[in-house]
């Protein structure tokens, strides 16, 4: 940094003196650590207001009229865990009032076995006067085309939606309803984890899922000022969901559908309380293939609502919150890569060792490595308070950290391929996700001949 002979030795890509240079790197670092901190920010709002605000107690039989449930299938993929997850829905989710269970299915061929099992469930009588009805969407090819067709029948004020491989826990149900009644919103999504972790894949998808439901999604609803609908174990009001109803054009129909209901006032709230476990990926293959299709779809309605954003009877704050929630993850993606792999390499004792650098620079990186580590202990603690039975998830939290940019480069590299992908209209078909199916429906009951367990593909609804 000494000058030589008048001159500085060129010693970066534009020949700028060295104090040039550092303060420009200081502004940039310090605009990518506001953005990365304020996840951070929006937790600590909500500790202190979880702290300072007293909430009523859940009452069950509150807002607990006639509620329906719509599980979509897709058959042959889904045969061996839909009878199961009826069976499940029907005799374990809670529920004081009356309960009505669609399953809705589509097939590209006859499957009188497997079709002859889900008729079957129309005629068993349930306890507390719960029902089941099989409807079969018939021409469908899509998730989203079995949803609009049952959405018609629907008569119930509430609606829930499931996927054929969850099994929502007992009580979630009602806790969905109670935030809903609470917050007066429109949607309440709640919150998922792999219920078989068998294997490190499994085991890194499920801390992923913890992280996202308990800690950045709720920042996400205090900073955006709302929620989004993701695919399954959401609760909505009936009359919401059949007026807007579900685009098939889209990778992520659920996203969609929350950026059209968003963008016309209404609210959708986060509930990470109210927890349903699903099956994870069946191979790295599999989860590759269904990141991206997210991301496909997250950059189709960044695009598609960009100038309808504009026009929408928004107040500018709520559209800040719709900016934040699409079109500012880009900011996030970048702010996140250059303090999580750029700035440690630039600071390594191989480059430019953090204590060469000015007070301004090591101070917004030590700030930014506390913050950080206060949303992962923060995490961790979450996760210890929220699953204290599972000790492997403590250490799987922990993990996602320490690993944390491993995570964003990964994150990084698919959201690049899928703006490409749009960008040149090379967007492909949707595709359905294979996961690992277990042999069992979670009673010891087998699904299969051997007992054994497969992977097959199942339209998971994210």
């Amino acid at each position: 940094r000494a000058m030589l002979g008048g001159l500085y030795p060129c010693s970066n890509l534009f020949c700028a003196p060295p104090d040039v240079v550092e303060a420009i790197y200081f502004v940039v670092l310090f605009c990518a650590n506001v953005c990365n901190c304020l996840t951070a920010f929006a937790s600590i709002y909500l500790i202190l207001r979880r702290a300072l605000r007293e909430l009523p107690p859940r009452d069950p039989t509150a807002c607990s009229g006639p509620v329906s449930v719509i599980v979509p299938c897709y058959l042959p993929n889904e045969q061996h865990i839909i009878v199961a997850t009826v069976e499940h829905i029907v005799n374990r989710l809670e529920w004081p009032g009356r309960m009505t269970l669609y399953v809705v299915y589509n097939s590209p061929h006859a499957l009188p076995e497997a079709e002859a099992a889900l008729r079957a469930l129309e005629g068993r009588a349930y306890a507390g006067g719960r029902s089941v009805r099989v409807i079969e969407a018939v021409g469908s090819k899509s998730k989203a085309e079995n949803l609009n067709v049952c959405l018609g029948g629907v008569g119930d004020a509430h609606v829930a939606l499931y996927d054929a491989d969850h099994r929502p826990e007992p009580g979630s149900l009602v806790a969905m309803m109670h935030h809903l009644c609470l917050r007066k919103c429109h949607v309440v999504q709640g919150s998922t984890y792999i219920r078989r972790t068998e294997g490190l894949l499994a085991r890194a998808v499920d801390a992923e899922f913890f992280v996202t439901h308990f800690v950045y999604f709720p920042a996400m609803e205090a900073l955006a000022g709302t929620g989004y609908f993701g695919g399954s174990n959401a609760l909505w009001q009936a009359s919401v969901l059949r007026e807007y109803g579900f685009h098939r054009s889209m990778h992520c129909e659920d996203v969609d559908l929350s950026a059209r209901i968003i963008l016309d006032g209404h609210r959708i709230r986060f509930c990470p309380t109210a927890r349903s476990g699903e099956l994870a990926p069946a191979g790295a293959a599999a989860l590759m293939s269904q990141r991206l299709r997210w991301f496909i779809g997250w950059e189709q309605c960044t695009a598609k609502y960009w100038l309808p954003l504009f026009r929408s009877p928004l107040p500018p704050l709520r559209k800040l919150g719709f900016i934040y929630m699409f079109h500012f993850r880009w900011a996030l993606l970048v702010s996140a890569f250059l303090g999580a792999v750029v700035n440690p390499i630039l600071m390594s004792p191989f480059a430019y060792p953090l204590w060469t650098w000015s007070t301004p620079v090591r101070y917004c990186t030590y700030i930014t490595l506390l913050f950080y580590s206060f949303v992962a202990a923060y995490s961790v603690c979450s996760c210890v308070w929220h699953e204290r039975y599972r000790p492997f998830s403590w250490v799987g939290v922990a993990l996602f950290y320490a690993l944390g940019w491993l995570y964003i480069g990964w994150h990084a590299t698919l959201q690049s391929i899928a703006l490409a992908r749009v960008v040149r209209g090379n967007v492909g078909e949707w595709k359905v996700t294979r996961r690992t199916v277990d042999s069992t429906d979670g009673l010891g009951k087998p699904l299969l001949p051997n007992g054994g367990a497969v992977a097959v593909p199942i339209s998971a609804g994210r």
